[in-house]
């Protein structure tokens, strides 16, 4: 039910004219519950260097692309990949691999990459944009009450906040 869910905000994600980018940094947790999943039934570490270091290069280009400094992607993606691996660390702590051997299991190739590709892809337009604002802190604070009234614990949130905030600066 939770990867219909997932899907089904997806679509409504990709339906937007532009969702802010809190909100999409929201959504992209929303997503670390299967990412868990998964690397638990396939015994994987949640830490992935080489998909991290993949990903930030290709939010890099497009950051590029939309006049956003390498350093500035980077430090963002860095601190939403921060706060996706401690969400998954709790999801696991929560979710013993017991519990979790009848359920079946996400396709991380077919449909939550994909799924976490377009919502980064995203966040860089919105980052390109929020760039330009005159009030960061106001989409910081959005971003924050945001993964407050989602759940979201302090060790998720701060790394999320650290690396919008750090995105964020001219």
């Amino acid at each position: 039910m939770k990867s219909f869910c997932s899907l089904f905000s997806l679509l409504l994600l990709s339906s937007c004219s532009s969702p802010s980018l809190p909100k999409l940094m929201v959504h992209r947790l929303e997503w670390m519950a299967q990412v868990a999943q998964v690397k638990q039934a396939r015994s994987l570490p949640v830490t992935d260097p080489v998909r991290e270091v993949q990903l930030i290069k290709e939010m890099e280009t497009l950051g590029a692309e939309a006049g956003v400094p390498d350093i500035a992607v980077k430090l963002f993606f860095m601190g939403q990949i921060q706060a996706a691996k401690v969400r998954q660390e709790e999801w696991l702590a929560t979710h013993p691999r017991a519990s979790q051997q009848r359920q079946p299991v996400p396709d991380l190739a077919k449909t939550i990459r994909p799924a976490l590709d377009h919502i980064s892809k995203a966040m860089v337009t919105r980052l390109a944009k929020d760039r330009r604002s005159k009030d960061p802190e106001k989409i910081t604070g959005e971003a924050r009450q945001l993964l407050v009234e989602a759940g979201y614990s302090k060790a998720v949130i701060e790394p999320s906040i650290q690396g919008l905030k750090s995105g964020l600066k001219p």
